[in-house]
């Protein structure tokens, strides 16, 4: 006999999710994230990134920060400067293209957030790294 004044556990169909059914809230971080990596060489805005995930900036903010470490715009910066790398191992593209391709605008930009982050510059990287297997 259930106790008066409590329900008894439900058994209908709200009481369990449909596996099968598309799920309902924000997407994590980790697809907006993969979201944001094809779009780098766009001008990416918490604001922007925050409507993808279907949250407020503030939350979009906070969420980041807890499953990545860092704050969405360090962890952009860092994104760009990693796929910058990427491309001066494989290409023979100039310093201003990458820059171009990666967001970051200009040669003179990607020079310094490439030495700020990994303490060499653009060519001493290429000419370090390109063509090693």
């Amino acid at each position: 006999m259930p106790v008066q004044g409590r329900r008894a556990h439900a058994s209908g169909p709200s009481s369990t999710r449909d596996p099968s059914s598309p799920r309902r809230g924000p997407p994590p971080v980790s697809t907006c994230a993969e979201w944001a990596i094809i779009r780098l060489d766009q001008r990416l805005t918490i604001a922007g990134l925050a409507a993808h995930a279907r949250m407020s900036p503030r939350t979009f903010l906070r969420r980041f920060t807890e499953e990545t470490g860092s704050t969405p715009l360090q962890w952009i910066l860092r994104a760009r400067v990693d796929t910058a790398r990427e491309l001066l191992e494989s290409t023979r593209l100039s310093v201003d293209r990458i820059a171009d391709q990666v967001g970051l605008g200009t040669g003179s930009n990607l020079r310094l957030h490439f030495r700020r982050l990994l303490d060499v510059s653009p060519s001493e990287y290429r000419a370090t790294f390109s063509g090693r297997s």
